[in-house]
């Protein structure tokens, strides 16, 4: 079976963070910090961490509205509640993967202070039409970019370049390179924060945090060694079908596997720094970054997606998708998923753990805006063959 997705993370880039972590045993004191070198940037826990403290730092007073995408996961709405403040939602449009600017202007009132956007699935907003909105409310811009890495990247010409998704004029910009992310470094987080103010006052929250415990970040490498010889397919396979006769549900295993926060109470677990083994890995994976990897995820959902109804493609007006994730709409999921996984393809409904906030008038939403109800992801697999590839096209082709 080929699965629904695998590490982007080496074998060497493993057993190096291994390395750091033994290395860390031996130090006597805490060596400098070499990364990141840029001035206006740090490193922090996860985008999580990096969301509690900007909040923290910018002191909103309580019911203060913080205006977003309705799309996100769990403890990203639960850290703006945390704060006291009030998650106002707008709708993502399935096309474009981006917002509305009219909804947007509606959604501004005097106690909105906040713009936090989220591309979802590799997308990047466009927020030509955006950011004047948001200057003349005076909201200060966040671009969540957890899904969206895709180097560190001057502006491109044309749209058939890869771009960088922090937009110039973006006053916070947020890269997760959490375990299931593009580059990821298991845990650990970039945060470019442009006002020098308010980055001396979040880097100096940020370094009163307690260093996460090497042997934290030890035990999560040991585990990602097992993933990664799980997701080699013959493995896969019979992982998937031990799972299924245990009677255990094979989604909801994977997912205790990949979850980076568990628990209910997110700030406990997120109140904290890296520790210097995590941070040494991610200069790694930083600095040896490649775009091929990203050329190689376009392609594949070039060739899976080319002649199947434009109905279905999620973000096919985005000019810079990068498919973090292959996402698809079809009308029973259920069915659908079914029907892959009997010919060896690891469909899913649950890749993520992504929740839509409801609208804060009823019945207010956009007719156009993305539904995660009907969403089904399939296999990211780069190295599938095209003989594979075809074959899944045809399988979509035929099941709608």
């Amino acid at each position: 079976m080929i699965p629904r997705g695998k590490l982007d993370l080496t074998f060497s880039d493993t057993f190096a963070g291994i390395g750091f972590c033994i290395a860390e045993g031996f130090r006597r004191k805490e060596s400098p910090t070499r990364f990141p070198k840029e001035s206006d940037r740090m490193v922090t826990l996860s985008v999580r961490t990096g969301l509690d403290l900007l909040l923290t730092a910018l002191n909103y007073p309580p019911d203060t509205e913080i205006l977003m995408s309705n799309i996100n996961i769990p403890d990203m709405f639960n850290i703006i509640r945390a704060h006291q403040l009030i998650p106002i939602p707008l709708s993502i449009d399935k096309d474009s993967l981006s917002i509305d600017p009219a909804e947007l202007s509606a959604a501004i009132s005097s106690s909105s202070k906040m713009l936090l956007l989220s591309p979802l699935f590799g997308g990047v907003m466009d927020l030509e039409s955006i950011l004047p909105i948001a200057k003349k409310h005076q909201l200060l811009v966040v671009e969540d970019a957890a899904q969206a890495f895709m180097g560190d990247l001057p502006a491109p010409s044309s749209a058939s370049h890869i771009a960088h998704p922090g937009h110039p004029e973006t006053d916070v910009l947020l890269y997760s390179f959490g375990l299931i992310k593009t580059n990821t470094a298991i845990s650990g987080a970039v945060m470019t924060i442009k006002d020098p103010v308010l980055y001396l006052k979040i880097k100096c929250l940020n370094e009163s945090l307690t260093r996460q415990k090497t042997r934290v970040y030890f035990k999560k490498l040991i585990k990602v060694l097992f993933m990664k010889l799980l997701t080699i397919n013959s493995f896969y396979t019979l992982f998937y079908h031990l799972i299924g006769n245990s009677g255990k549900n094979f989604d909801e295993v994977l997912s205790s596997f990949t979850r980076g926060f568990p628990g209910a109470d997110p700030l406990k677990k997120i109140r904290f720094r890296p520790c210097m083994a995590n941070e040494r890995l991610l200069e790694r994976k930083w600095n040896n970054f490649s775009t091929e990897k990203i050329r190689q995820r376009k392609q594949l959902a070039k060739d899976i997606l080319t002649g199947l109804p434009e109905s279905l493609k999620i973000g096919r007006l985005n000019l810079h998708h990068t498919y973090w994730v292959l996402p698809i709409e079809c009308d029973d999921p259920d069915e659908m998923i079914k029907k892959l996984r009997e010919h060896g393809f690891d469909a899913t409904a649950k890749a993520s753990s992504l929740i839509k906030l409801s609208p804060v008038k009823p019945g207010t939403e956009n007719p156009a805006a993305l539904c995660l109800k009907w969403l089904i992801y399939l296999p990211m697999d780069t190295q599938m063959k095209s003989s594979k590839r075809e074959e899944l096209r045809l399988l979509l082709k035929s099941g709608i």
